[in-house]
């Protein structure tokens, strides 16, 4: 998280504002930027699906299986073509479950959004010594979002448009993927399919980065909420060394418990919404970079690695912020145990014992079974890695 700190010395990702509402607002506006564009938002309380955009993608998704099913069997003979076309199927069902997530389940996400929103209106957080606390993750959440959102874009566009143009460059018809609408080599039939493909292209382009993009801002809120606390905590540390009145230190205490409530509300929230979401885009992430390493390796796939690294990025961004929230977890329990509890009163020592046991089991973000860690993101790629190599040797 240094490493990208550092990038804030660059006026292209130094916020106008730092502080941590202005960022949020910021954000908000970036992401609904780029879900105008799919007839979509992710903040609005009342949205109306049944528009042309959001149809339109809708229809493209649901085409799309077909064409997927109907290329396969039609060139079931032939092992590049299948590769070729079943590789993007990981892709096309973790946008179903993105739909579900932001269409069918949009009342949750107004409400993790509204939480968000309340937090930074508490009293405690406009203190300035609270906002200088928080600034650090706001910035960082400013920075991996605009990151995010161009790096996909360009990788997207990257994979989109770069076998084409080799292939106008050695005068042969190659097209991004495999799947196609018309069975031809025609230039007409190339152009009926590549406009197929770059339509689903840019919807998965556009979904996949607004919606990672709210992950981040989510985690990072989080951790902001986190940060508060650890300020507030060596407040009171130091408010009780300094044999301040019992009420003002009952009172910290409050603001504490308050924020601390706050929290584990937000992220029982978060992980209810994203659980299977999780899963479910982590698996498909999975068979996608499978996939694409099997076409690499087999038929000299080039556009695979592309495809294993935008699959990898996915996955990078869940396991790797959800490692960030646990750092900021174990760096709360080891505050909260060490601060001068003893110079609470008796009443006040109870209350804090019970904020030291919250502390003890933090709620962290989960595919259902497996914590998203840096550990799940190895030991995906480790097994990832195990079938790459088999096939090595069958190759061989």
């Amino acid at each position: 998280m240094e490493v990208v700190g550092r990038l804030e010395r660059y006026r292209i990702f130094r916020p106008k504002d730092p502080n941590a509402e202005p960022v949020y607002r910021d954000a908000m506006a970036r992401i609904d930027w780029f879900n105008a564009f799919i007839g979509i938002s992710m903040f609005e309380k009342y949205v109306n699906l049944i528009n042309f955009r959001y149809l339109y993608g809708a229809a493209t998704l649901t085409v799309f299986f077909y064409f997927v099913c109907e290329t396969t069997y039609y060139y079931r003979d032939n092992v590049e073509n299948i590769l070729m076309s079943v590789t993007t199927v990981g892709f096309a069902v973790q946008m179903v479950s993105k739909q579900y997530t932001y269409a069918f389940k949009r009342k949750r996400i107004v409400d993790i959004h509204e939480m968000n929103l309340e937090y930074l209106n508490f009293d405690v957080i406009q203190d300035p010594a609270i906002q200088l606390a928080i600034r650090k993750s706001a910035i960082l959440s400013h920075i991996l979002i605009k990151m995010t959102l161009v790096g996909y874009l360009v990788l997207v566009i990257l994979i989109a448009t770069v076998p084409v143009i080799l292939g106008f460059m050695m005068g042969e018809v190659l097209l991004p993927f495999g799947f196609e609408v018309i069975h031809s080599t025609s230039w007409t039939a190339f152009w009926i399919n590549y406009g197929f493909q770059l339509s689903c292209t840019y919807f998965t382009g556009l979904v996949s980065s607004s919606s990672d993009a709210l992950f981040i801002l989510n985690v990072f809120t989080a951790c902001e909420q986190i940060d508060a606390i650890l300020a507030l905590l060596a407040e009171l540390n130091l408010m009780a060394r300094s044999n301040m009145p019992e009420q003002l230190l009952s009172d910290q205490l409050t603001k504490i418990l308050r924020l601390h409530q706050h929290h584990q509300q937000y992220i029982r929230k978060l992980e209810n919404v994203f659980d299977c979401y999780f899963l479910i885009a982590i698996a498909m992430l999975c068979f996608c970079m499978s996939l694409s390493l099997a076409a690499f390796t087999l038929i000299n796939w080039y556009i695979g690695l592309a495809v294993f690294c935008f699959s990898s990025a996915q996955i990078f961004y869940m396991c790797f912020l959800g490692t960030h929230l646990e750092s900021k977890n174990e760096q709360l329990m080891l505050e909260v145990g060490s601060f001068a509890w003893y110079a609470l009163n008796v009443h006040d020592q109870k209350r804090a014992v019970l904020l030291l046991a919250a502390t003890q089991t933090p709620v962290t973000l989960s595919a259902v079974m497996d914590i998203l860690n840096v550990e799940t993101y190895l030991k995906i790629h480790k097994t990832v890695y195990s079938f790459w190599m088999f096939l090595l040797q069958v190759k061989v």
